[in-house]
């Protein structure tokens, strides 16, 4: 008998890609890691960018002779706030960037599985817009049991 070829792998016997086939756990993986990876870095740019922005208007106010005002205050609070932000984008970015580095060598499946939750939270994730399709296609792809299964 001949294999269909519309067999799906979940229809397949114990998860596994039908034979012939040339699908593999990092093959699968590779696309969220990468989708998350390239929006990661794009928002790691971005959260450089107003991280400078800030500190250089803060900087400005600093050095500005005119008595302390409430407007003063205020736009300092907001300012603090941005740098704040942009350091939270930063390390959040930075364990994003490490995780899907794990997850395409499929090493640490825990890791990898909290990198893509990771992606999809606001606050934490640099692009956050960006890392929610990734985040979710990321999940979808290490429910597999393949995928599961090749993880060091």
């Amino acid at each position: 008998m001949s294999q269909n070829p519309f067999q799906t792998q979940a229809n397949s016997p114990g998860g596994m890609p039908p034979r012939g086939t040339n699908v593999s756990a990092a093959s699968m993986v590779k696309g969220p890691a990468l989708g998350m990876l390239i929006s990661t870095i794009v928002g790691l740019l971005l959260a450089l960018l107003g991280l400078a922005l800030n500190i250089l208007g803060l900087s400005f106010i600093a050095v500005a002779e005119q008595p302390a005002s409430p407007e003063i205050a205020s736009v300092v609070g907001q300012g603090i706030f941005g740098i704040a932000q942009g350091v939270i984008a930063l390390i959040g970015g930075g364990v994003i960037v490490f995780g899907c580095l794990k997850m395409m060598k499929l090493q640490s499946y825990g890791f990898a599985f909290t990198t893509c939750i990771l992606a999809m939270i606001p606050c934490i994730s640099p692009c956050c817009l960006l890392g929610i399709p990734f985040g979710i296609w990321g999940l979808v792809v290490l429910n597999d049991p393949h995928v599961k299964n090749s993880f060091r």
